[in-house]
């Protein structure tokens, strides 16, 4: 085995020898009424990347001290990027072996499977309270405070409950028509 497959581990140099890319996915198909397939749903597994090769380093207590660290990272699920024939940011250690070999001075033979983990971002923003005006003077209109939407073609509790960062459960109890049954034009009570 020829080292020169030289690859890096979040900074740290591996010897790899192979490389095996698997971006894994699935697809639905529902046949129509013609017999023509029709597909409604395709989804993307996160990639894995099985690497294998050669752990070395200039003395026994180097190489200990780089399979502590590897075996750390994959114990605490530290988020990695692995830099060999492609750079793959965000990846785990699923999986590390490795076995000695008495061909390799100061080093294993090892093999291990990187999984790419995806970060969801936030896609709503948190209701957040009032500002009240504690300690002032209140005035006597009792519509200040409520917020109304005029109903246009297509609107629903549950557009007007996710526009307005409240619930249909209340949406329906301020306002006197079925869900079903919003009429257009009228002025919904939202608060």
């Amino acid at each position: 085995m020829e080292l020169n497959g030289k690859a890096m581990l979040q900074g740290y140099q591996l010897h790899v020898a192979d490389e095996d890319y698997n971006h894994g996915g699935s697809v639905t198909s529902h046949k129509t009424e013609a017999g023509l397939s029709l597909t409604d749903h395709a989804s993307s597994e996160a990639q894995v990347v099985s690497i294998s090769g050669v752990l070395t380093r200039p003395t026994e207590e180097r190489v200990q001290t780089l399979i502590d660290k590897l075996l750390s990272w994959k114990d605490n699920g530290v988020k990695l990027q692995y830099e060999g024939r492609q750079i793959i940011p965000n990846v785990l250690i699923e999986k590390f072996n490795y076995t000695a070999n008495k061909k390799i001075a100061n080093g294993f033979n090892f093999s291990m499977t990187l999984k790419q983990v995806r970060f969801a971002e936030v896609q709503y923003a948190p209701e957040t309270k009032p500002v009240t005006n504690s300690g002032q003077k209140q005035t006597e209109n009792q519509n200040e405070g409520k917020v109304y939407h005029h109903v246009k073609k297509g609107d629903t509790y549950w557009d007007s409950a996710r526009k307005y960062g409240t619930t249909v459960k209340r949406l329906k109890e301020l306002n006197p028509w079925p869900p079903r049954v919003i009429p257009i034009g009228v002025k919904m009570r939202i608060r």
